[in-house]
């Protein structure tokens, strides 16, 4: 491909390796947007050590993309509250049993929000104003999340009893609060990012 006799050649193979790097990456980020929002608004409950799947809401449900980050009914967290703080500082600790935490995540938002343990569980669906319980997860683990029609996120974790972390969704306006993933260490240090 480099030839020192014909430069022009040499150039014009350059560009047409660098123009299909940039086709084929270019489709990847467009495809990596995932599925499109989901409706309604499912209960799930993780049964220890088995995971469960979602359940779907009405079928048939067209998802429209709102004109606003809120949706009715939500209400951006006061600013005189403080968010907890992000990477690097530590969010939260959990005192995990046995080297296994459970998460109590609790969606406050009027629209849905999709999480994966990350290695644990595939992406899930947590309905709008409901909760999962995710039981014994080994840890370290890295939870993601996103809400469904990609508004902010704020996430409010806390331990709430030996080995049991509560992860509450709430909705902001301050892209400065907005995280994407909290990861538990083997210690139980819970870190958003």
């Amino acid at each position: 491909m480099i030839d020192p006799k014909h430069p022009t050649r040499t150039r014009l193979g350059f560009f047409s390796l660098l123009f299909g790097i940039v086709l084929l990456t270019g489709g990847a980020i467009a495809r990596a947007g995932g599925p499109p929002p989901q409706q309604g608004k499912p209960a799930i409950q993780e049964p220890a050590g088995k995971p469960v799947e979602v359940e779907e809401g009405a079928e048939g449900a067209t998802p429209s993309a709102p004109a606003s980050p809120f949706q009715p009914g939500d209400r951006p967290v006061e600013d005189t509250e403080e968010p907890p703080p992000q990477f690097p500082l530590p969010s939260a600790r959990v005192s995990p049993v046995n080297g296994r935490v459970t998460l109590r995540l609790v969606n406050s938002t009027n629209t849905v929000v999709e999480y994966q343990v990350v290695g644990g569980t595939r992406q899930r669906i947590l309905g709008q104003q409901s909760e999962a319980v995710l039981e014994r997860l080994p840890i370290p683990l890295n939870l993601t999340y996103q809400r469904g029609d990609a508004g902010l996120l704020l996430v409010r974790p806390r331990a709430v009893e030996n080995g049991v972390l509560e992860v509450r969704f709430d909705v902001t306006d301050d892209l400065d609060f907005d995280t994407k993933s909290l990861n538990i260490n083997e210690q139980g240090t819970v870190f958003l990012n």
